[in-house]
């Protein structure tokens, strides 16, 4: 089984390099994966540049109970330190007899791939995990052979008054920083991503917003043929075979539902609503407008070739500029 382990690290790595995932990241899974020297956490904790988290000391987390299982994967929540919560994702038994353990590594190692690569304040960081054995489906950080610990966040996706209880300005807040999450992933240093599925579930609370938990997508754009543009979707142009653009403008048609059904319900008459003497109502006038016109873009026309994410946060910004 080491054999097989290692011969799939090999695998994940040269899969990395050819689908444009950048050379030092390779390097670095490399040298995390091998076993830790007998040093004592303090010092390995120090000597660690990127992660609080190693094969060393990951077992002083404590795991309180679960949070969450899939097909692949289970998440605990977990304590450390004076009551400081975080999240421990490990593989634990499958859920399919038919699905191989070299099947689920290869996921959760994808996973923290991408996190090593992709870095933004809305996307729930990675502190540490640690690979170390074919052990899989102990349920204890001792003897797990594949862990990774996260930030801790709260599921909001149940609450369905989460958002509306929240001041207007907070919430063209986080609206503008999920624009600003996925105007990165249209832009990242992978490339564009196109996610597979995005709903508020996708979504935990920290720190007072909103941290995607999943970039489970897709890297490549629809295929075309140059100087034909009509073979792509929403007017699109096609540049060396690929429809620029498609990517984002899919994640929008995805997450427009959490935008309009939460973020922006309503905010257009609640800025209305606001006290304002008359001066100060003109020019609230102007940021209420611009926000009518988002909303009413999203609603009954988001296919609309100029309705991208930069777009949008245009909008937000002139409409929280004037409330």
């Amino acid at each position: 089984m080491l054999v097989v382990l290692a011969g799939l690290l090999v695998y994940v790595i040269v899969l990395m390099f050819t689908t444009g995932y950048i050379t030092h990241s390779a390097r670095n899974i490399i040298c995390k994966v091998v076993s830790p020297s007998t040093k004592d956490d303090e010092t390995l904790i120090k000597n660690s540049a990127d992660y609080i988290f190693n094969c060393a000391n990951i077992a002083s987390i404590k795991l309180v109970r679960l949070l969450g299982s899939g097909i692949h994967k289970r998440t605990y929540l977990g304590e450390y330190g004076p009551g400081t919560k975080v999240a421990v994702k490990m593989l634990g038994k499958p859920l399919r007899k038919k699905i191989l353990d070299e099947i689920r590594l290869r996921m959760l190692m994808k996973e923290i791939l991408l996190l090593q690569e992709l870095k933004h304040r809305n996307i729930l960081k990675l502190l540490g995990f640690c690979i170390r054995g074919d052990e899989f489906g102990s349920e204890t950080l001792n003897n797990e052979g594949a862990l990774a610990v996260y930030e801790y966040g709260e599921e909001v996706h149940t609450n369905i008054s989460f958002f509306t209880q929240m001041p207007l300005q907070q919430r063209l807040d986080i609206t503008l920083a999920i624009t600003d999450l996925f105007i990165y992933l249209e832009n990242s240093p992978l490339g564009s991503l196109r996610m597979r599925d995005l709903k508020l579930r996708h979504f935990l609370w920290n720190n007072n917003t909103l941290k995607l938990i999943d970039l489970d997508g897709n890297w490549q754009e629809p295929s075309c043929q140059n100087n034909d543009n009509a073979t792509c979707e929403f007017n699109l142009t096609c540049v060396d075979g690929r429809c620029v653009g498609y990517n984002a403008k899919s994640n929008l048609l995805n997450i427009k539902n959490l935008l309009l059904g939460r973020l922006l319900k309503n905010v257009d008459k609640l800025a209305l609503e606001r006290n304002a003497t008359y001066h100060d109502m003109r020019w609230r006038r102007y940021g209420i407008d611009a926000l009518k016109q988002l909303i009413l873009m999203l609603n009954e026309n988001p296919n609309a070739q100029e309705v991208t994410f930069t777009w949008v946060r245009q909008r937000l910004l002139d409409g929280r500029s004037a409330l």
